[in-house]
């Protein structure tokens, strides 16, 4: 029998961004410049402006529960100059695990990383064992311990037949594919992973003293532990973000903007002994900031929500030693980057779900009167209040684009986030939650699937 290990896969989850909202367009042929750039701007529709208060203030009675809305609202500088942008999904193939490789890692330094047979096993022994010397520090040197020792232990790892001797994708069920290469950035060691199966695309970044037990989780600047503690990083805030920005430029990933960036905490565990029964050393604490980037068109990027950016850390279905069950994580209808960078730099990147520009949509753009807006939301609220048991307050609306999905086409389009949280929750993480989003063009609520 198998046995399973509880190493975390860093898995984190997230994301169905935005379900469908109902919706019928016609798409224009996008102009192209000389180098094939798509010329936004000169099919960016402005609309005719609407009455938006700066504050709203109500209270939401229902069977259970009570909503309390005393929110500021939020929109766009020259919020009437939108470009509703259709998109097209990305799917990593073979030639971008190599084209992605060569850009990330020193010349020379990377190699495929998939330990699923004796043989691909003892090849990579060899070049662990010697990567082992140059060990950053002692984090550094204990993983490299750790990860070599279970090569050893008969059974642990899967064996396949699959010959792993070249960067591709490899089959590990039906219409689910991954491949890992191990490199190094300025001497230090990174995992790259690539995962795909027929709804979803992803790709992480993680560096090596992370690989194993690793967690991290958004924490908010309120807590008790960010104000009595700080933060251990090196590193600023705003340099943070630059980093993070750069790191993304250079991977091709240009048009994004900064959306968000939170105070970061993580925890990493390396086990003594492949039974898991005692840790060999624990390590935690408030270091760095989770960066989260997303496309910006006329001052319109998406709305940071917890639960479409990545914010709900769980381990991952299956188990990453066995080949056959490494799993694809579920994120359908979003596309979004975040960078995690602590005191030592970049720590973890993840992409998920890559688009690319099809084109601005050629049709006038014409807001709904916020009144009629805030008539829907109203409506919702008293459902979420009859349905939710507590207190909530809705201290923030949001005019940002969402992702509607209509007959395989997905846009970027305007839309009123309503943010609430649980009035008597007053945890260490930072959440931001959006309890109703509407289609600030039509009127239809937007649901996650």
């Amino acid at each position: 029998m198998r046995r399973k290990t509880a190493m975390v896969v860093v898995g984190i989850m997230l994301c169905s961004l935005i379900g469908c909202g109902k919706k019928e367009v016609d798409y224009s042929d996008a102009t192209e410049s000389a180098n094939g750039e798509v010329q936004v701007e000169s099919q960016t529709t402005e609309a005719e402006s609407i009455e938006i208060p700066e504050n709203i203030e109500y209270t939401i009675t229902g069977a259970k529960g009570t909503i309390e809305v005393a929110a500021e609202i939020k929109v766009p500088e020259d919020y009437e100059k939108c470009t509703v942008m259709e998109l097209s999904r990305v799917v990593y193939e073979d030639d971008d695990i190599k084209a992605m490789a060569d850009k990330i890692f020193d010349e020379g330094s990377y190699f495929l990383y998939m330990p699923y047979n004796e043989e691909a096993r003892a090849n990579l022994r060899d070049k662990l064992t010697t990567a082992s010397a140059n060990a950053a520090n002692d984090w550094d040197a204990r993983t490299f311990e750790y990860v070599l020792g279970y090569f050893d232990e008969e059974d642990f790892f899967s064996n396949s037949d699959e010959s792993f001797d070249e960067l591709k994708f490899y089959q590990t069920e039906e219409d689910a594919y991954f491949c890992r290469v191990f490199g190094a950035i300025d001497g230090r060691y990174y995992i790259l992973s690539f995962e795909k199966n027929g709804n979803n695309c992803g790709m992480e970044l993680i560096r090596w003293d992370r690989f194993v037990g690793f967690q991290l989780a958004d924490y908010s600047p309120d807590s008790i532990d960010v104000r009595t503690s700080g933060n251990a990083s090196t590193y600023s805030q705003e340099e943070s973000e630059a980093m993070a920005m750069e790191f993304a430029m250079k991977l091709g990933y240009e048009g994004y903007e900064l959306v968000q960036s939170n105070t970061a905490f993580y925890a990493c565990t390396l086990p003594k002994d492949i039974n898991m029964i005692q840790t060999d050393e624990f390590i935690q604490g408030i270091d760095g900031y989770n960066v989260y980037l997303g496309r910006n068109y006329n001052n319109y990027s998406m709305a940071y929500s917890s639960e479409n950016w990545i914010m709900a850390y769980n381990d991952l279905e299956g188990n990453e030693m066995y080949f056959e069950e490494f799993p694809v994580e579920k994120f359908e209808n979003t596309e979004c980057i975040r960078v995690y960078v602590d005191g030592q730099g970049i720590c973890e990147m993840k992409v998920y779900n890559p688009m690319e520009e099809v084109g601005p949509m050629n049709e006038d753009i014409v807001f709904l009167p916020f009144e009629k807006v805030d008539g829907i939301a109203q409506d919702e609220l008293q459902a979420y209040a009859d349905a939710n048991s507590g207190k909530y307050k809705i201290e923030s609306i949001q005019l940002a684009y969402g992702m509607v999905d209509e007959d395989g086409k997905k846009a970027l389009v305007p839309v009123w986030y309503y943010f609430g949280k649980d009035a008597l929750n007053n945890q260490s993480f930072h959440q931001q939650n959006a309890i109703v989003m509407i289609n600030a063009l039509d009127g239809t609520v937007i649901k996650y699937e």
